[in-house]
């Protein structure tokens, strides 16, 4: 990739823009501690990797994204919560737009306590410009995804919620 500025809001190198699906919207990017790019548009995020390419993380997809200096930490949800780390070498605005752009991804968030005393967090998220709901359940430590009774208590649980929330 050719040198970039430093980082910005403002005008979208073209090495940056080059990185984004046909369509998006480049909000604010910054580079890592390498030099590559770092970009975030209104639906996604686009981290480097290994290969030399970028990986395109949708904001629905993202559990948590979280900022401490100089590590932007970003761990998807669902069957593959994957964890990625990027140092940035100057963050700018990067870390709350993605922050921003995750968080209005939610439409509804519940802690729940199964049988037994364990819990889970269930959370509906919309992609940007969707109607259409994503729901993933994160269980406590210690529970087995794959127990048939885990998996019954937190689909009842879903159920319920998208009964008293209308969801």
């Amino acid at each position: 990739m050719p040198e970039l500025p430093r980082f910005g809001q403002g005008r979208v190198p073209s090495p940056v823009r080059a990185l984004t699906d046909a369509g998006e919207r480049v909000l604010t990017w910054a580079r890592d501690v390498n030099g590559e790019a770092v970009a975030a548009t209104y639906q996604a995020v686009y981290l480097p990797s290994p290969s030399g390419d970028h990986v395109r993380i949708p904001y629905e997809r993202i559990e948590t994204a979280s900022w401490e200096h100089p590590v932007l930490s970003i761990v998807l949800a669902g069957p593959d919560a994957r964890r990625y780390l990027v140092q940035l070498d100057e963050p700018g605005e990067l870390p709350p737009a993605i922050r921003e752009r995750v968080t209005a991804t939610i439409a509804l968030a519940e802690r729940v306590t199964l049988a037994g005393g364990a819990g889970a967090r269930i959370t509906a998220r919309r992609a940007p410009g969707q109607d259409e709901l994503a729901w993933t359940v994160r269980f406590d430590d210690g529970v087995d995804p794959r127990d048939p009774q885990v998996r019954a208590q937190a689909d009842a649980a879903i159920a319920a919620l998208r009964s008293s929330t209308g969801l």
